[in-house]
């Protein structure tokens, strides 16, 4: 699953392609409004949290938001895609590049005159930048339910952006938290640990397409059955989850649920 590293290195990547380059061509899948017409500039390429935003400069912005599914690539014109056509759902064309969204369930145009709030702004503090507001993280958590499992609370984007489930599971292991336990069972100085350990490893990540958060691989997430690291317990997983069913990775001896 894309998360915040993974994004930010989508967005590394096609920057240097696009931005300050005119539009030679632009499609939307599903689109039924007018985009940007062919010969605006690309502003800007960002990603926020799990959200990858292409600014023109008629305001525009093409959001994207991969979830499990997509990916962005970047050819030459002319150049042969690794992905089938039918699976296009955005693409931006200038003189050199094309970049190529596939697959993604969230593709939309965000026109500026529009009114409302959009997807990117409803987001916490994105933990990939290096000025994250870890003071305002605590205050949202503080806002959020306290019955909720930990593992729970760190996929929710509105606390802070970028955690998926790789780094969630990764993050509750290096911080000694079980997955299921509740909130309430740190208080605001460990809740401030969890999401700066989240960071760090999200950040260290940044740039490269390899995910490593221990000795050049993963501590736990996908390892089930294997020995821990630390005390070589064998690792278990188990699907669960408030909103939507996940899969966590921990260590039953190295982080043990606290008791009611």
């Amino acid at each position: 699953m894309p998360e915040g590293d993974s994004l930010w290195n989508h967005a590394a990547q096609l920057r240097p392609a696009l931005v300050g380059e005119l539009v030679t061509d632009l499609r939307v899948h599903r689109n039924r409004r007018k985009g940007p017409r062919p010969g605006v500039a690309v502003e800007s390429v960002e990603a926020a949290g799990k959200h990858l935003l292409i600014t023109f400069d008629d305001g525009v912005v093409l959001h994207t938001h991969l979830q499990m599914t997509g990916e962005w690539h970047l050819y030459e014109p002319g150049q042969r895609w690794r992905r089938e056509a039918g699976a296009m759902r955005a693409l931006v064309q200038v003189a050199d590049a094309v970049a190529v969204c596939f697959s993604a369930p969230t593709v939309a145009l965000y026109h500026p005159a529009e009114p409302g709030v959009r997807p990117w702004q409803q987001i916490g503090p994105d933990l990939c930048v290096p000025d994250c507001d870890f003071d305002d993280v605590v205050l949202r958590l503080a806002s959020t339910g306290q019955s909720r499992q930990l593992a729970d609370v760190l996929l929710d984007q509105t606390v802070a952006a970028g955690i998926g489930n790789v780094y969630k599971s990764e993050t509750l292991w290096f911080c000694r938290q079980s997955p299921f336990a509740p909130l309430t069972s740190i208080g605001d100085d460990q809740r401030r640990v969890l999401y700066e350990m989240a960071a760090k490893l999200l950040r260290h990540n940044l740039g490269d397409w390899r995910r490593n958060t221990y000795r050049g691989g993963l501590a736990v997430y996908g390892r089930r059955g294997r020995g821990c690291p630390r005390c070589h317990s064998r690792i278990a997983s188990a699907e669960h989850g408030d909103d939507i069913v996940r899969v966590s990775y921990w260590c039953p001896r190295c982080q043990p649920t606290p008791e009611r």
